[in-house]
């Protein structure tokens, strides 16, 4: 498909932010739907944001054990289904919780989200503005959360792109949200992590007489979820040349496996058999699922990717070799516990792991070796492209 300056130019135009639902309560142990008609496909979108706000006064006694991830573990799943015309039935975009979801996300790019209300060592802050500093993720993983007593007044703000993450410009509108393929059929599940006083909960482990009291930002009422899309226009000319695909994002929990110890080759997960553009390992201990209360490097200490039980896609080395790859490409710190493999370095969802390279009746494995500590847990997203975008921008 030839394009003159002007459809060039179109290509990629983002509109901003367009409201869905706002003013959702959270509440310790909830959650929220956003259904299908509330979001408005007629332009397509590339993506969803998620805005939370909340006030949080911790009394009495500091947190004995608080997660380094903070206040992004009262979101612990987010979960966007629909029916996809190409795929003939449901599929599922995404499925992970948000702490998962910004560390993925800053592994590739310094700070890509909204995190405010802390000091540069996590304490409340007392100017509830003050933004976390760009440079906290890195290994330690700091400066979210100390839980400290005082009062938090925080606000995140995150992004699910519906395009591979780190994903050229030109390339995103191949994996548009639209009418054409979604109608109306969009569905998005928000569960709410639990905090009960003086116990082990969402935001890591309590003293016996911690004490937390949730309301609003600034105070009063109740913290606060709201979701917005984020339309992009392509102009009607390539709009109506293109077929946009999908990605999923799913995360897998593992547990049992990484609390033994084990050889070289102890079999991790097993991965779906599709074209696989990134994976990521976050590996750590945790006490209540899906909370990492520590984030380590010493648990899994070698990483690899097979297919098959004998063809090696990715050896399987020190993770520090592999998280070198990661500073290299993306000039971003390595972070605790984040171990990436990485299938599409410039920017190109094409160059990504075909499975179609796998013959039938093989599986793709990832394999390590585990040291082995109680109340190991690792967390193991596969972003993977379920279809390609077809038409004039993208043919063969």
């Amino acid at each position: 498909m030839a394009l003159n300056r002007k459809q060039i130019g179109n290509v990629y135009r983002p509109q901003g932010p367009k409201a869905v639902l706002l003013g959702t309560s959270w509440t310790s142990g909830g959650k929220m739907l956003v259904s299908g008609p509330q979001f408005d496909l007629s332009v397509p979108i590339e993506g969803i944001r998620i805005v939370f706000t909340l006030r949080d006064v911790i009394a009495t006694a500091a947190m004995t054990t608080p997660s380094p991830l903070g206040y992004f573990n009262l979101i612990k799943r987010i979960f966007l289904t629909g029916k996809n015309s190409r795929a003939n039935g449901n599929v599922t975009l995404w499925d992970l919780d948000a702490p998962t979801l910004a560390l993925i996300q800053a592994s590739m790019g310094k700070k890509p989200w909204i995190y405010s209300g802390v000091t540069i060592a996590g304490a409340a802050s007392a100017a509830p503005g003050t933004e976390a500093s760009s440079e906290l993720i890195s290994t330690p993983v700091a400066g979210l959360f100390n839980g400290t007593t005082g009062t938090y007044d925080i606000r995140i703000v995150i992004d699910l792109p519906s395009y591979p993450f780190d994903c050229a410009p030109y390339l995103r509108p191949g994996f548009g949200i639209r009418t054409q393929e979604w109608a109306d059929s969009l569905q998005l599940r928000i569960e709410f992590g639990t905090v009960t006083n003086g116990a082990d909960g969402a935001l890591g482990l309590d003293a016996g007489t911690t004490t937390h009291t949730f309301s609003a930002r600034g105070g009063g009422g109740s913290p606060v979820v709201d979701v917005y899309s984020l339309p992009v226009l392509s102009g009607l000319d390539v709009d109506a040349s293109l077929v946009p695909g999908y990605l999923s994002r799913v995360a897998t929990p593992v547990t049992s496996t990484l609390q033994a110890a084990g050889g070289l080759n102890t079999n991790l997960v097993t991965l779906e058999k599709q074209n696989t553009t990134r994976i990521f390992a976050i590996i750590g201990t945790s006490t209540t699922n899906p909370t990492f209360l520590t984030l380590s490097d010493t648990n899994l200490t070698t990483l690899g990717f097979v297919v098959g039980g004998n063809r090696i896609v990715r050896e399987n080395d020190d993770i520090f070799a592999h998280k070198m790859s990661q500073v290299r490409r993306y000039k971003t710190n390595p972070i605790q516990g984040l171990i990436m493999f990485d299938f599409v370095p410039a920017g190109n969802p094409d160059s990504n792991y075909n499975a179609n390279d796998a013959a039938a009746g093989v599986t793709m494995n990832l394999r390590g070796t585990i040291a082995g500590v109680a109340n190991a847990m690792g967390i193991f997203v596969q972003e993977t492209e379920q279809y390609q975008p077809q038409g004039g921008l993208y043919s063969s």
